[in-house]
Formats: structure tokens, C-alpha cells, sequence
């Protein structure tokens, strides 16, 4: 590999692949890494083996095939197995399974995806309870769920879910109820907002055939959920929630969680990117410009790492972000890159209008943090929830402050699991929204390394 590339591409998704074919197309040294094995992302990846093409719609898998092949075609260098866990100007220091290494270039794009936003509950850390993302990786690679005992039990208000469960139904794996965690009212603020789903007919269409194909099967809808807990000795053996006031209670050896999908916003924060709130999906996501630009100089954020607007959304916005860095290298001229672009910024700016529909029809419901003092809410060092409702009592009312005192968010995970619920926490104890509260700070290292690897290339 060269001294010196231009372009850096990190994460291997929908967007890092677009971003690369991109600027591939004008010329440009790239290099993409990942920390998997293979290319495309949590939605693409491994899309010709029968147990992803079982799973996935007709249309997404023209989508993936197609941006998988063009990724090839392009020849961009590609490093599997690939962890970038630190970064000091424009070179980022990273580790495959063979070694340690820096990597330099002229620009640097992160294009690493969403995460799921994660909830605690009482009992989450029982073995069968599941995220949404997990149990669909986990159906994708064995093609089912370990649940021979009883149905599967879907909880929580996210996109997700519905993909999920037609899935199930698919493959005749029986579902016992779906608890919905969401607020009404926010079905009736979306309502505002409707209009904009039909400017992508053919995600309307799915969107409808995976409602009907719900309905048709007959899956308990239950709204108005609360209280949600797993109960079980070793295992999960029932859920127990609230309605209207009454305990409720259902067999099930699975739980299977969404509360939506949220920024992955941990190099961001370490590397001191300007940050903004959303206060419909009430999370933090890096401020960018429509090309991906960030407030720290030659960096890039592309995809829903930088806002939430799905795979499909998040491969355009590769594209243009792409055809961006080679904008602000000079090496095509600025009239003929926006040629090149137009087509990619279209699709963009009109599927991101017609996703702000779901922004408002999922928004989370902030009472889902309501939980008991007892609840795990930091699951790396074993921090409850009345622990930290404890420390805000003591006048500790940031994320960083009851970080020190609790220790929640300094596990191995730095906060990804608990940062959010932290904040929430706090939020409800003081009285004031999360976006005044603040966020959990996340410093260098990205990710765990060894002080070996770490002396390796500091010594």
C-alpha cells in the first residue's frame, strides 16, 4: 500500500461501498476496511448465500447485487478483518488478525452505520432476549431462531420489526404477541408527514405488503405497553408488561426488542466532530453538510452514520459523499463532478424526504427508560439504575459526572450498550431534556486494544 492514499473509506456498508465506487469512478487510490470478513454492511453482506436470499425482497437484492458487483469493478483495495482504532491527524491506526498498521490519507470518510438503540429492561441480560439486528443475523445465518418451547414474543416501536416478523411468518416460526412500546400520539404527528412516503412508491408498496402480510397472519397487536420485563432463572421463560393499568404476563423462551436505530456516534464524539440533537429520535448524529463534510478538517461522514435514513438512503448518500472527496481534492473539475453527481443527489435528497415519515411514526417514547431502581442499565460493570438515580440526588447531573462516581459507560463497550439510557436517566431526574443534559464522552482508543498493539506503533 502506498505511503499516502486519498481516500480512506471505514465501513464496508451500502454507504462505504458507494463512497469508494464514487470516487474510484474520478480516479482516486481507495482503500476501504471493515471489521468483517466481507463486504456489504449489515444488509448486503453475504447476499448470494440461500439463506440471506430467503430473506430479503426482490428489490434489495437487485440493490445489493448490483452495488456489490460495481464495488468489485472498481478495484478498490479492500481489508477485511480490519479495526481502526485510533486516529492522530490524517493517519489511523487499525488492526487486522495478522497486524497492527497506520494507514494515511488525503481524506478519511466513516461510513460505519447505525446501531440499534438499546433499552434496558428488567431481565434483558437473560439468554433469549434479543435485539431486532441480532435475531435477524442470527436468522439469516442458521435460517432460525432457538425457540422450540413456546412463540416468539416482538416488543418495543421501530422499523424493524415489521421486516422481522414477516420473516417469522415466513418460515412458520409462530409469534405469540407483538408489544407496542410506542405513543399513539405519535401516529397522529406522523399523519402531518405522510405525504412524503409516496415520493418512493416502490418502498411504499413493501412498507404495505409487510403490513398485510402481518394483519393476514393474525399477530397480536397489543399497544399501550409499559413495564416490560424477561423473568426466568437461567433463561427466559415469560414476559411480564403493563396495560391500562394491569399486569400481563406471556409464556415465551424469546424476546425479540426494537426501540429504532440510531447514530453509531462514538469516533465522532472522540474526535471532537460538531454534534446535533434530533428531538424526534432523540439522538445525537454528527453535523454535516449534504456532502458529508464535517467541522474537523479532510473527514467525512457518510450514511446512516451520520443520520438515520436507512440502507437504500445510505448508499446515495455514499455516492455523493464520494464524488465529494474528489471535489475537494481537485482532480476532477468542480463542473464535472456535479455532473457526475446529480443523479446520485437526487435520488438522495428524495428518498431522505420520504424516510421523515418513518422518523415521526417510530419516534421513541421516552417513558421506556421509566424503569425500576434494580435494572442493569450499565451491563460491563453491573450499574443499576438506582445507582445512578443516587449519584443525580448526590448533584452528579452529566453523563461524565455519574460516569466517574457509578462507572457506567467505562466497560469494554465505552457507553455504546448504556450511554443513551444514561442520559435518559439523568434527564428524568432533573427534569430538563437529554439534549441539555449532554453526552457521554467517548475518548481514543475507538475500540479495546492491547497495550502490545498500542506500544507497536507508539514505541
Amino acid at each position: 500500500m502506498a505511503d499516502n492514499i486519498d481516500l480512506l473509506v471505514v465501513g464496508a456498508g451500502p454507504s462505504g461501498l458507494a463512497t469508494a465506487i464514487a470516487a474510484r469512478s474520478c480516479g482516486l487510490d481507495v482503500t476501504v476496511v471493515d471489521e468483517y470478513a466481507t463486504i456489504g454492511g449489515q444488509i448486503f453482506r453475504n447476499i448470494h448465500l440461500p439463506s440471506i436470499t430467503d430473506v430479503l425482497d426482490e428489490r434489495t437484492l437487485e440493490i445489493g447485487n448490483d452495488l456489490i458487483e460495481k464495488f468489485h469493478a472498481s478495484k478498490a483495495n479492500f481489508l477485511p478483518n480490519t479495526t481502526v482504532w485510533g486516529m492522530e491527524n490524517n493517519t489511523v491506526f487499525c488492526k487486522s488478525l495478522e497486524e497492527v498498521k497506520k494507514i494515511s490519507a488525503s481524506k478519511i470518510v466513516f461510513a460505519t452505520g447505525g446501531f440499534e438503540r438499546a433499552v434496558p429492561f428488567k431481565g434483558w441480560t437473560l439468554p433469549g432476549v434479543y435485539t431486532a439486528g441480532a435475531a435477524e443475523m442470527l436468522f439469516r445465518s442458521q435460517g432460525e431462531l432457538p425457540s422450540e418451547k413456546e412463540p416468539i414474543v416482538l416488543c418495543g416501536n421501530g422499523p424493524l420489526l415489521m421486516a422481522l416478523a414477516v420473516h417469522l411468518i415466513e418460515h412458520n416460526i409462530p409469534i405469540a404477541a407483538w408489544l407496542d412500546t410506542g405513543r399513539f400520539s405519535n401516529k397522529i404527528t406522523a399523519s402531518v408527514h405522510m405525504g412524503r412516503i409516496f415520493q418512493d412508491m416502490p418502498y411504499f408498496k413493501h412498507g404495505m405488503h409487510l403490513a398485510m402480510e402481518i394483519i393476514k397472519s393474525r399477530v397480536p397487536i397489543i399497544t399501550g405497553v409499559t413495564q416490560v420485563e424477561a423473568l426466568g432463572d437461567e433463561f427466559v421463560e415469560k414476559i411480564r408488561y403493563i396495560k391500562n393499568g394491569k399486569e400481563h404476563e406471556i409464556k415465551t423462551s424469546v424476546l425479540i426488542r426494537h426501540e429504532g436505530i440510531i447514530s453509531r456516534l462514538q469516533v465522532a464524539n472522540a474526535l471532537n466532530m460538531e454534534l446535533a440533537w434530533d428531538n424526534v429520535q432523540r439522538y445525537w448524529y454528527p453535523k454535516t453538510d449534504k456532502y458529508g463534510r464535517t467541522s474537523v478538517n479532510n473527514i467525512f461522514v457518510a450514511g446512516d452514520n451520520a443520520f438515520v435514513h436507512g440502507g437504500e438512503s445510505a448508499m446515495w448518500k455514499g455516492y455523493v459523499c464520494g464524488y465529494a472527496v474528489a471535489e475537494d481534492l481537485g482532480v476532477v473539475p468542480t463542473k464535472e463532478v456535479k455532473e457526475k453527481m446529480a443523479y446520485y443527489y437526487d435520488k438522495m435528497e428524495l428518498l431522505c424526504k420520504a424516510r421523515d415519515y418513518l422518523r415521526y411514526v417510530f419516534a421513541p417514547n421516552p417513558e421506556v427508560y421509566n424503569v425500576p431502581d434494580d435494572t442493569i442499565i450499565c451491563r460491563c460493570e453491573c450499574v443499576t439504575a438506582g445507582e445512578i438515580r443516587q449519584a443525580v440526588k448526590e448533584g452528579y447531573t452529566t453523563p461524565s459526572e455519574v460516569k466517574i462516581v457509578t462507572r457506567s459507560g467505562m466497560g469494554p463497550c465505552q457507553g455504546r450498550m448504556c450511554g443513551t439510557a444514561l442520559a435518559e436517566i439523568i434527564a428524568q431526574c432533573v427534569g430538563e431534556n437529554v439534549e441539555k443534559v449532554g453526552i457521554l464522552k467517548n475518548r481514543q482508543p475507538f475500540s479495546p486494544i492491547t497495550l502490545a498493539d498500542y506500544c507497536t506503533l507508539h514505541a
